[in-house]
């Protein structure tokens, strides 16, 4: 019976970090949503993006725990309120440069599991993001210079 029990409790812990992590992959997915919606300049789907990503960001708080995850989401969801409501593209990007920082901290953190990220440095911004690709489409210039910017560093 003790046997049957911890496997039980395992299969919970298992469960719960699989759930979390999920979480994580959600949050990173909706960053990349507003990192495609400026890319094609699209105000109106990164503000979307950004509103989800804050939702995501203050649904995972309470259940993380560290000094670094704990901050950078507080910071995430802070950053998210304030560009969302944001009225002009350029607004929003000089968000995402700060927005980018917390999720690079984060992905070296290894939050997001196994996915391997790159971080992306645009030398005419003097920013990087972070990308789930090493395709080179600069978020802070849209197609004015989308192919601007060269991978820094590889996080697996």
């Amino acid at each position: 019976m003790k046997k049957l029990f911890v496997i039980f409790i395992s299969f919970l812990g298992s469960m719960t970090a699989q759930a979390q992590n999920n979480d994580w992959n959600q949050l990173l997915k909706s960053y990349l949503d507003i990192e495609d919606a400026l890319v094609a300049s699209n105000l109106s789907d990164a503000k979307s993006a950004m509103a989800k990503m804050q939702k995501e960001a203050l649904q995972l708080l309470p259940k993380t725990t560290g000094n670094v995850p704990q901050k950078e989401l507080k910071f995430l969801a802070a950053r998210l309120e304030v560009y969302g409501k944001s009225e002009s593209i350029d607004d929003v990007r000089a968000g995402f440069e700060k927005i980018s920082n917390s999720m690079i901290l984060l992905a070296e953190q290894k939050v997001f599991g196994s996915e391997t990220l790159y971080v992306v440095y645009c030398p005419m911004k003097k920013a990087n993001w972070l990308d789930d690709t090493n395709t080179v489409k600069n978020p802070y210039y849209g197609k004015t210079m989308l192919t601007c910017g060269s991978v820094k560093k590889t996080i697996n």
